[in-house]
């Protein structure tokens, strides 16, 4: 086992939404004036031999009007081991947000950014952006969003969609992490023909630059659109277009890739919840891959039901299934919810690999004022290619909380987690916290 570095934190349910400086914040509520909530922290933590304090801070500032939405929040922590060691700053995060609408027009953008551990892992992540990196270090992530749309109550209308991304790592030893940023930009265009039919134009734009030696990718597509509405509860759409992607590896030559993409698919809404299902062609930078897949929603008694099937394949790669589930239910003092999602994505050298992330959490209220939460959460990323090594981690966590006086809890937890980079390369980290938290909120 390695020794625990100053900047390891073990993600989940400990590090992401139960220790409240590192919690999510809360969507604005909807009446109006400007809402405050401040969140303290104070916590002990033995992890693997390293005994450690950490101070968190956070503050999120929102509104929301009938028109206007804003959302302004900060969280960070303060850690200091008992080694002797400096103090160091732990997962800083910032969010930014606004969004305003009429009947004629909406904006919004978004701004964000967090430095978390290389190796971390929640629910949350997106998992076509990137693969599962297991390796010691920090990443940052930025990324900035506009979007505007025009013309909503009329039959002519258009949208504007601006993007940009970016992936800082340090303090890595594995050289294949290359630092990269993404830029893109879409406009489409909708023509209302009648209150049934509707066609478009859309064109796109995105440019990856990664550090060298890491490909470069220019990706370039045009197409229209046509949407149907066969029947008050099925409609269907279409889009045709063209793809072209140049990719670019520095002392080599021009990768260039082109040809027809389309996407074909429908959806019926139903009384207990809609039925849909897509079949899809693309060309990305691992070349084009086409899938076809039929999804379900159903609304039970207490919870809710997602299910989806599919196969896909592509020119370097076997028929493969691809998976989804999503389940949700209230117990009488609880909650209980399991999820499976799957994504291909590429890593730096554009090699393609298959993302699955599997997780399940529980809650109960033991007492009125005590809870238990528990939380498992496995990710694995499967490259197409047999010279790559397939990665996967599992993390375990379990966190106690019980409410004391003046909105004070008291919070402690175990988590474990077991990283494989192969069938010989494992490795375990095992953490113990107990603490005080505190948050307050104004209405202004």
């Amino acid at each position: 086992m390695r020794p625990r570095r100053t900047y390891r934190l073990t993600g989940g349910l400990a590090a992401a939404g139960l220790v409240v400086f590192c919690a999510a914040p809360a969507a604005p509520q909807d009446a109006g004036g400007l809402e405050a909530k401040l969140r303290f922290s104070q916590r002990l933590t033995q992890e693997d031999s390293t005994l450690s304090t950490t101070t968190g801070l956070g503050v999120t500032l929102s509104s929301r009007t009938r028109t206007e939405t804003f959302l302004f929040s900060v969280d960070s922590g303060l850690e200091q081991d008992f080694d002797g060691s400096s103090m160091v700053q732990k997962d800083p995060r910032v969010m930014l947000s606004y969004g305003r609408e009429s009947i004629s027009s909406a904006l919004s953008t978004d701004f964000s950014y967090s430095r978390t551990d290389v190796d971390s892992i929640s629910e949350d992540d997106d998992l076509a952006d990137g693969v599962l990196e297991l390796d010691e270090g920090l990443l940052q992530r930025y990324s900035g969003k506009l979007f505007l749309e025009l013309g909503r109550d009329a039959p002519f209308g258009a949208t504007v969609d601006l993007g940009y991304s970016a992936k800082v790592y340090s303090e890595t030893s594995n050289s294949g992490l290359l630092d990269e940023e993404k830029a893109n930009a879409t406009l489409a265009l909708r023509f209302d023909l009648d209150p049934r039919i509707t066609a478009g134009l859309r064109s796109s734009i995105s440019e990856t630059d990664r550090d060298d030696p890491g490909q470069d990718v220019r990706s370039e597509s045009v197409g229209g659109t046509l949407g149907f509405g066969v029947t008050q509860t099925l409609s269907a759409d279409a889009y045709l277009g063209y793809s072209r992607v140049t990719e670019t590896v520095p002392g080599l030559p021009d990768d260039i890739q082109k040809g027809l993409a389309y996407t074909l698919s429908f959806t019926e809404q139903r009384p207990n919840g809609d039925l849909s299902g897509s079949l899809s062609s693309d060309i990305d930078e691992a070349g084009r891959r086409t899938i076809a897949r039929i999804d379900r929603n159903l609304e039970l008694p207490g919870g809710a039901l997602r299910a989806g099937v599919g196969v896909s394949t592509s020119e370097d790669d076997t028929l493969r299934p691809l998976l989804s589930f999503a389940y949700n239910h209230g117990l009488p003092r609880g909650t209980f919810g399991m999820k499976l999602d799957q994504a291909f994505s590429t890593d730096s050298d554009g090699e393609e690999a298959l993302n699955s992330n599997f997780g399940v959490t529980y809650r109960q209220e033991l007492t009125p004022l005590s809870s238990l939460q528990a939380g498992l959460i496995l990710r694995d990323t499967d490259f197409v290619s047999d010279d790559d090594s397939d990665k996967r981690k599992l993390q375990l966590d379990l966190v106690y909380r019980h409410s004391l006086a003046q909105d004070w809890n008291v919070v402690g937890g175990y988590s474990h987690s077991i990283s494989d980079r192969s069938s010989d390369d494992r490795e375990y980290s095992s953490k113990v916290f107990i603490g005080l938290e505190k948050a307050t909120q104004w209405r202004f």
